[in-house]
């Protein structure tokens, strides 16, 4: 959601990255039927995994470590 970011990736990469907002976000414009379909899926997606592998609570000192407890 960093504007920053989001200017880094167009700058290096020539990547436009749009980051739909929730209802519940300042700026928040109503989207197209199918990315609202489509994003509760993928939002529990990503839940699930965080909790099946414990990411929030991760205790590895480097990304290597991170990939190998994933692993």
């Amino acid at each position: 959601l960093s504007i920053d970011y989001q200017r880094d990736l167009f700058t290096y990469n020539q990547i436009n990255m749009e980051v739909p907002m929730r209802k519940n976000q300042h700026g928040y414009k109503p989207q197209p039927y199918i990315f609202r379909k489509s994003r509760k899926p993928i939002e529990t997606l990503f839940s699930q995994l965080c909790d099946q592998f414990m990411i929030r609570r991760n205790y590895a000192k480097s990304f290597d470590g991170f990939k190998n407890r994933i692993l």
